[in-house]
């Protein structure tokens, strides 16, 4: 609460305490205003511990910056969504807004999701993985667009792409990069199905000219349909059609001087902010992908004995000491500043939104800021971790496939003959 009663004299003080009067409510410091906003937003609930939305409402009063709160509280579309569920009295579960987001626009669904995030944060609802249900709510959106298509799609994803969603978060903790991967495999199965209805070809009637033809019409994101008529043609819905691999340009690696060099500046130069020093130092030493490293849990990092490791798959990786020292001083961090700083994160790379972590894109630019690559950086890693290690060795340390791990030592021996074969070419001299 605020301060004794101080300075009713004064203009410009609180009447109910001598903090500043607040910009947003005339009359009552920020702190006040925000009191009696929380009383009028969580009237109808009860004021006991037991009360489902007490955690809430202590925290948000309790937060270090309640301008930002009182912004939220009075002006937001999800304080407003909040007020309305409130009205209704009754517990609110997963499943109510779910029914809301699937019957909302994609602004109002957007707002449903952020809402469920403050209250995941505040542990009024339990912990749950969210992808499956978006999953299913980007299902509805396309055949509520296709309804003819709707059977076919809705057996591929319930048998084919939710289980394999599932599986792939014990080796993709970042939710985007699941949901992107399923959403992908829908947008080109339901673009595919619409294309050849439009010629009049049923499924089982199309040719791999079709396809092929088909392919080349469009973007590269048409290399995801591989996905769904590998399973048609098993399901016996279409014949042996095939879909090559998406073409990638070969990455280019950074030299080895350049890569070492950035990785002891991030271990050793305290002048970078801490996120970016560890940041920068799992991806030039393990080669992980930004949006890995951004949703890697705080209990990833744990000390066993003498020694610190990092868990990133199955196979706990034991730290140097200069690693070590700089991710254990990470998840001892106060999380960022904020009106929901005061909830414990669980990231170590925590946003400033409620129970949610950095985006690999924001990561990414603020690697940048600070002169340190991305790309060319983790090629130069896999390349050098692949010289080192066999594939299936290395595959459970840093839950990637042993497929993509082969491949990455197949490149490894291509630039160290390369190299052979240039140092042959010299002149001696």
């Amino acid at each position: 609460m605020c301060g004794p009663c101080a300075g009713h004299d004064d203009p410009y003080a609180c009447p109910r305490c001598s903090n500043p009067r607040s910009y947003i409510v005339r009359g009552l410091c920020d702190r006040c205003a925000l009191h009696d906003r929380l009383a009028e937003l969580f009237d109808d609930t009860s004021a006991g511990p037991e009360d489902q939305y007490a955690r809430m409402r202590t925290a948000l009063a309790e937060c270090d910056q309640p301008a930002t709160a009182l912004n939220w509280v009075r002006g937001s579309h999800s304080a407003a969504l909040l007020r309305g569920l409130l009205a209704d009295g009754q517990p609110l579960t997963h499943e109510d807004l779910d029914t809301m987001a699937s019957a909302s626009s994609r602004g109002g669904a957007r707002t449903v999701d952020y809402l469920r995030t403050l209250l995941l944060a505040y542990q009024i609802l339990p912990a749950r993985d969210e992808v499956p249900a978006r999953v299913e709510r980007h299902l509805a959106r396309v055949t509520a667009r296709h309804p003819e298509h709707a059977l076919l799609l809705r057996a591929y994803v319930r048998w084919s792409l939710l289980p394999r969603t599932r599986r792939r978060k014990h080796r993709d903790h970042a939710s985007a990069n699941r949901l992107r991967w399923a959403q992908n495999r829908i947008n080109a199965a339901a673009a595919f199905l619409t294309a050849m209805h439009t010629t009049g070809l049923t499924l089982a009637e199309v040719t791999q000219h079709g396809v092929d033809q088909w392919l080349t019409e469009g973007r590269s994101t048409r290399y995801d349909l591989r996905d769904f008529l590998i399973w048609a043609h098993r399901r016996g819905h279409a014949g042996d059609l095939a879909v090559p691999v998406r073409p990638r340009p070969d990455p280019v690696a950074m030299d080895d001087d350049s890569h070492w060099e950035i990785l002891h500046q991030c271990l050793a130069d305290t002048a970078l902010p801490l996120d970016v020093r560890a940041s920068g130092a799992l991806l030039y030493l393990f080669g992980l992908e930004l949006t890995r490293i951004v949703a890697l849990p705080a209990d990833a990092v744990s000390v066993r004995g003498s020694d610190t490791v990092l868990v990133l798959d199955r196979v706990p990786i034991h730290l140097p000491s200069p690693l070590a020292r700089l991710l254990t001083e990470l998840t001892n961090q106060p999380p960022p500043p904020g009106w929901i700083a005061n909830h414990p994160g669980r990231w170590l790379f925590p946003s400033t939104e409620p129970g949610c972590h950095l985006t690999g894109g924001g990561l990414g630019r603020r690697l940048a800021a600070h002169g340190i690559p991305n790309r060319p950086a983790r090629a130069a890693a896999l390349v050098q971790l692949a010289q080192d290690m066999p594939p299936a060795v290395l595959a459970p340390m840093l839950g990637l496939h042993t497929n993509t791990l082969v491949k990455w030592r197949r490149r490894a021996a291509t630039d160290w003959t390369a190299y052979l074969e240039a140092r042959q070419s010299e002149p001696a001299g």
